[in-house]
């Protein structure tokens, strides 16, 4: 099973409760991916690339996701 999590970050690093999400996903077993989604928060998906159990890093940049709305990342996730 593939757990995707989205992260938290300030568009340079991710968030610790980012980093806890990813613990609990690796107790649960499976394929983790991380949802990176913002404007210019490249640094922040390369900082993700780093965190060991992430298998992939899925990076969203787009001047609607500067704000990280739930509107606008639910949308993106479906």
């Amino acid at each position: 099973m593939a757990i995707l999590v989205v992260a938290e970050h300030d568009n340079k690093t991710v968030r610790k409760a980012t980093l806890n999400a990813i613990a609990a996903a690796q107790k649960i077993g499976g394929d983790i991916d991380l949802l990176v989604a913002g404007h210019q928060a490249g640094g922040a998906a390369q900082a993700a690339a780093q965190v060991p159990g992430v298998r992939k890093v899925l990076h969203a940049d787009a001047a609607h996701l500067a704000d990280f709305l739930a509107e606008n990342v639910a949308a993106l996730v479906v």
